[in-house]
């Protein structure tokens, strides 16, 4: 599983909360923010800043629209950090029945969000023919701590694709 950029400056950073790890970037002000809780009763939360320098050159960003975007790298890594994050928790608690695991890209605004994308190795852009929806449903995923590697791939994959069709789009992992 891949881990998302900035995980390593969070890992010196790890605090105990009530009932919960806390692993943060939010104050540090580096990079991409991420927040993530591990509670003591198995579930787990991620969030993450999935517009953060979505695309390398300004200058194709309208800087007088209210568009958010979404880089389609980040939540593919966003997907397999969360699944891999509740897969390993679910072992290390010793949980023996299914995880179920929900999946969303939220804003606190109603803007458009479009999604950005990798195109050969390190191109970013905006496809033409992608949506541009308001809100994303969430998508959910079912795994259990007995799954192999394979499985949570699949899993993670599955995640993904659901996501990335509401934008119109296809990607892979």
């Amino acid at each position: 599983m891949g881990r998302l950029t900035g995980l390593d400056v969070v890992l010196p950073n790890l605090r105990p909360g009530l009932c919960r790890w806390v692993f943060s970037t939010l104050p540090l002000r580096m990079g991409r923010e991420i927040y993530i809780e591990l509670h003591h009763d198995g579930s787990t939360v991620l969030a993450v800043n999935v517009s953060w320098k979505a695309l390398r050159d300004d200058d194709m960003a309208d800087p007088a629209t209210t568009d958010i975007l979404v880089d389609v790298d980040v939540v593919g890594a966003g997907c397999r950090d969360a699944l891999a994050l509740a897969y390993e928790l679910a072992r290390h608690l010793g949980v023996d029945s299914s995880v179920n695991i929900t999946m969303v890209v939220a804003t606190a605004e109603p803007s458009p969000l479009v999604p950005v994308i990798t195109e050969y190795g390190s191109f970013r852009a905006i496809p033409d023919h992608a949506r541009r929806p308001r809100r994303i449903q969430s998508v959910t995923a079912l795994i259990t701590p007995a799954d192999e590697d394979d499985l949570l791939r699949a899993s993670t994959q599955e995640t993904f694709t659901n996501l990335m069709h509401q934008f119109g789009i296809t990607a892979y992992l």
